[in-house]
């Protein structure tokens, strides 16, 4: 114990070497009323005990009038009334079933990192836009292959809505809120730096941090040097690695380099793509995001 915070990896949890950590406050766990949501949830408090933050849930309820949207003219009145009542049924027994998942953690978890249930009616770019930009980080579940778009949709809408970092959590992996070994994708952009930014306070706790280049852009590769130097006025202590593609794609290289060192946690910007690469899935976030086994902390 130092000052009564717990020490973690020999480092006290709110100072360091050279000043103060920064800190998470406002954690939101994206919800679904699926049984995706209890793994979820117990690593989202996981990481908010760890980190000392508040875990809030959202749910996103589309009613009729934010349903109707995709239905356009196809239908005739009484055929999308029809289809509209069942959307209703269907979101409100998600909700319940989302806000069970939430009470039953509530009851386990120490209150000071437990805030509230929020379930917001309408779009979920407007919940994202409303909700995600006033938090730290917003948590959400790596898509399986059941509903695969609509999921890869969700989250591109969050970093796109929000402006925050999002945390892709594969549900089905160990409840811990520690990232060890945190690799850094890193290509020079505004979303890689947004995604690093928000990712300071793990890079913080983290044992091991690898600043990683793969691809041919020079500029981006030298100033590996020039991230770890700004990270070090951060406390994190960086190393830089440049991986050679060998014919492989960005994506592939990454998820083999980070697989081979034992990464549990790749930070990296998102979705800067054209959006017909993004809506064929054949843009590297979407890619990373489907294929990379650990979790993901990215950026817009």
């Amino acid at each position: 114990m130092y000052g009564g915070k717990p020490l973690r990896s020999g480092v006290p949890v709110e100072t360091t070497r050279k000043g103060f950590r920064m800190k998470l406050r406002r954690v939101i766990a994206v919800l679904s009323g699926s049984e995706e949501d209890t793994p979820l949830l117990s690593r989202s408090y996981a990481i908010c005990a760890d980190y000392e933050a508040r875990l809030d849930a959202l749910f996103v309820r589309r009613n009729a009038a934010s349903g109707g949207d995709f239905l356009g003219d196809a239908f005739s009145t009484y055929g999308m009334e029809a289809v509209l009542e069942a959307l209703d049924d269907a979101a409100a027994i998600a909700a319940r079933k989302a806000r069970q998942s939430y009470d039953q953690r509530a009851d386990d978890a120490a209150p000071d990192h437990i805030g509230r249930f929020v379930e917001y009616i309408g779009l979920p770019r407007s919940a994202m836009s409303r909700e995600g930009r006033l938090s730290d980080l917003i948590i959400m579940p790596k898509p399986s292959s059941k509903d695969l778009r609509n999921k890869l949709n969700s989250i591109e809408t969050a970093a796109f809505e929000s402006g925050r970092p999002v945390l892709v959590l594969p549900t089905a992996r160990a409840c811990t809120g520690h990232f060890n070994d945190i690799v850094i994708a890193w290509d020079g952009s505004l979303e890689a730096m947004h995604a690093v930014v928000g990712a300071v306070p793990f890079l913080q706790a983290a044992e091991n941090v690898t600043i990683t280049h793969a691809g041919t852009e020079s500029e981006a590769a030298n100033q590996l040097a020039e991230l770890s130097d700004y990270l070090e006025l951060h406390d994190v202590r960086a190393a830089t690695r440049s991986v050679d593609l060998d014919g492989r794609s960005v994506a592939r290289a990454l998820i083999e380099t980070s697989s081979q060192n034992g990464a549990d946690l790749l930070v990296m910007g998102g979705f800067g793509a054209p959006g017909w690469q993004r809506s064929l899935g054949r843009d590297e976030t979407t890619c990373l995001i489907k294929d990379v086994p650990f979790a993901i902390l990215l950026a817009h």
